[in-house]
């Protein structure tokens, strides 16, 4: 819809791939979310998950937040 110019979308601006498509800072208001981490205590994970959540842990993810 929104290339067909009948809407506008809400994404990050580095999601945009279609050509054509116009990006728009958006400053008012701010956006934020939370996003959480969830694994089952005591299930072994996969590599991959294993070293997924040891580089989140690494992240300082208060970094830039404002209370």
């Amino acid at each position: 819809m929104t290339a067909a110019g009948l809407g506008f979308s809400f994404i990050p601006e580095l999601s945009v791939t279609v050509p054509g498509l116009m990006t728009r800072p958006l400053v008012e208001p701010e956006v934020v979310r939370t996003v959480s981490l969830v694994t089952v205590r005591g299930r072994p994970h996969s590599p991959a998950v294993g070293a997924f959540v040891r580089e989140a842990h690494k992240q300082d993810w208060n970094q830039g937040v404002l209370n």
